[in-house]
């Protein structure tokens, strides 16, 4: 075998890694996880990490002044609180389930970059008023 031939094999098969190597991390970094409240509470490790906790918004907790809107994010088992500067999506309310992003601060409040709403299981539109 020629060596240039050699080198191209060898320019070939490294291109061919970093595509498959490229293709792995896109994979990997678009992967949304979420914890419950409950799982998130097991995770001591995970206390300063960058998190999505899925959980409901706990009836009754839900403060808007300035801006920012404040509640707690709850499962049957742990709750947090949640801080969050900005928009609340249109279907966001107590009593519904929300994923939300963020950190938590010193004072073991989620300080919250994003929040979703989901949507309800059995979606019924507004009757229109005649």
């Amino acid at each position: 075998m020629s060596p240039t031939r050699r080198k191209l094999i060898l320019a070939g098969t490294i291109i061919v890694l970093a595509l498959i190597f490229a293709a792995y991390q896109g994979a990997r970094s678009s992967a949304v996880y979420y914890l419950t409240p409950s799982e998130f509470a097991a995770r001591p490790d995970l206390r300063w990490a960058r998190i999505r906790l899925a959980g409901t918004v706990q009836a009754g907790s839900l403060r808007k002044a300035e801006g920012i809107a404040r509640f707690v994010l709850a499962d049957p088992r742990a709750a947090y609180g949640v801080r969050f500067a900005g928009a609340l999506p249109d279907l966001f309310a107590e009593g519904r389930e929300v994923l939300v992003e963020g950190r938590f601060d010193a004072a073991g409040i989620l300080q919250a970059s994003q929040v979703i709403s989901t949507h309800p299981v059995e979606y019924k539109e507004k009757s229109p008023k005649r």
